[in-house]
């Protein structure tokens, strides 16, 4: 929560970093404004700049990625290493080629600013009063600054804020360590009091005073930080299977570095999550690398490969949640409805089978043939078609679908269900009258999967179910599915 408040902090103050051009002296919509000897100020120390050469546009809102611009050029942030392709890249919504990438790089580091969530940081987002608050607070602290009183001629400081109980818990501290030192005065009220506003949009103009403020009451350690001189990770390779954790360590030297914060990072988020401490979790297969971050840049990684362990026909209905999923769902047919399709298609992995089927002169060759399943069934899936093809009746298959997006509920939206040969394995009301597909007439056509035979057992050797045992009466001789809708 504390990052992430940072982090939408940062959005409203880059917007007015973001481009270098007119002095303020040539702004045209500053006159007579509130703000206009602040706006002066932070754009004659280089924090902020106008929006087009002849205007500053005041009263516009702060981004989450010119806060944190500004934050860097309060720090005097060398955007040289920060900038470079060997420095972190966090987040998928950040280019390198952005004026607010080697800040938002350093920002993470430092441990003052985080993501959204989905690999994200949102710059062009707005930042709230008080996220602007909470993030200038950690920034002092992170960085051993502490804020002297504002001794700002004419500043009245409020004994109190009237509108406090609307500020948000996480917030308050800050809010009010910020109200002490004059950095935050609020608007007067009528009744000559000051409101705080918490949850409107900090402005342009607000940010450019608050900076300012910020500036002269910044007093920096009298010892010269200890930066840091080396990185190391616990492990540099690491096998762990889907649902399992394992816990990295990073050793940052010298042992009393300023600043010890370490950021984390996963190349790949459907495979590895990473926590703040260190956490690693498997939530899918395949191989993704950790990095860990000193607050310099410094890095050091671990490689992870994650496997997945089969389904099997005793799993609980909690059990097959937790393996797709994470978490126990009430109808896991719908679990992406919500996201959509593409965040579904995230998850969905394709595998390539072998699988018998006839040539032109009527004899039994070798195919492969390509589907899209869950990723956390891949495994599985796979042993269950090695085990067909293995099988003797080597039964023969011409067409084969998972992962398939439609609107109603299916585990096929899910990639957690397959059909096999549609038109020879039909879909059929209780009485009989074809939906889907011709017939289903096993020993007659070779197509037709026999009950009881390799395909059937094959798959509830693993859990999967045939779709001829839903209680509507409908039979669907080609469906098998992992939670048996």
């Amino acid at each position: 929560m504390r990052n992430r408040i940072l982090a939408a902090i940062l959005g409203a103050l880059l917007l007015l970093a973001a481009i270098p051009t007119a002095k303020a002296a040539a702004f045209t919509d500053i006159d007579g404004h509130w703000a206009a000897p602040y706006i002066e100020n932070a754009v004659s120390q280089g924090l902020f700049n106008g929006v087009s050469d002849s205007e500053f546009s005041p009263e516009s809102t702060m981004t989450r990625g010119m806060f944190v611009t500004v934050l860097g050029r309060v720090d005097a942030v060398e955007t040289f290493f920060w900038g470079s392709t060997g420095a972190p890249a966090f987040f998928k919504d950040v280019s390198r080629n952005q004026y607010y990438a080697p800040y938002i790089s350093w920002a993470v580091c430092t441990g003052f600013v985080d993501g959204m969530g989905g690999g994200k940081f949102e710059p062009n987002g707005s930042i709230t009063r008080e996220q602007m608050a909470k993030l200038i607070a950690l920034f002092a602290s992170q960085q051993g600054y502490t804020l002297a009183d504002s001794t700002e001629e004419g500043l009245v400081i409020p004994d109190a804020f009237s509108d406090s109980d609307e500020i948000s818990g996480w917030a308050a501290d800050s809010v009010e360590a910020l109200r002490k030192t004059g950095l935050l005065r609020g608007s007067r009220n009528a009744d000559g009091t000051y409101a705080f506003r918490p949850k409107d949009t900090a402005t342009r103009a607000e940010c450019a005073a608050v900076f300012c403020r910020l500036v002269a009451a910044l007093q920096r350690p009298n010892t010269q930080p200890v930066t840091a001189q080396n990185i190391s990770l616990s492990a540099a390779q690491v096998t762990v299977q889907i649902g399992e954790s394992y816990p990295l360590a990073a050793t940052v030297e010298p042992t009393n570095v300023t600043n010890p914060h370490v950021a984390w990072h996963s190349s790949n988020e459907s495979v590895i999550t990473i926590s703040g401490n260190g956490q690693a979790t498997c939530v899918g297969c395949g191989t993704a690398t950790v990095t860990a971050y000193a607050s310099n840049g410094l890095r050091a990684s671990c490689n992870f490969v994650c496997e997945g362990t089969l389904a099997s026909a005793d799993e609980s209905y909690n059990e097959k949640c937790m393996r797709l999923f994470g978490e126990v769902v009430n109808d896991p047919r719908v679990y992406y409805a919500s996201a959509g399709q593409a965040a579904a298609q995230a998850d969905m992995v394709p595998i390539s089978i072998l699988v018998w089927d006839f040539n032109s002169a009527g004899e039994k060759v070798t195919k492969t043939m390509w589907l899209d399943v869950h990723k956390n069934l891949v495994p599985t899936v796979k042993a269950i078609f090695e085990e067909i093809y293995n099988g003797e009746e080597q039964f023969p298959i011409h067409a084969v679908g998972g992962f398939r997006w439609g609107s109603g509920k299916s585990e096929h939206n899910i990639g957690a269900a397959i059909d096999i040969n549609p038109e020879e394995n039909y879909y059929c009301d209780p009485n009989g009258n074809a939906i889907v597909g011709k017939y289903w007439k096993p020993g007659e056509d070779p197509y037709s999967i026999p009950p009881n035979g390799d395909v059937v057992n094959a798959f509830a050797k693993y859990g999967f179910t045939q779709g001829i045992y839903w209680r509507s009466g409908y039979k669907d001789y080609m469906h098998f599915s992992y939670f048996g809708t």
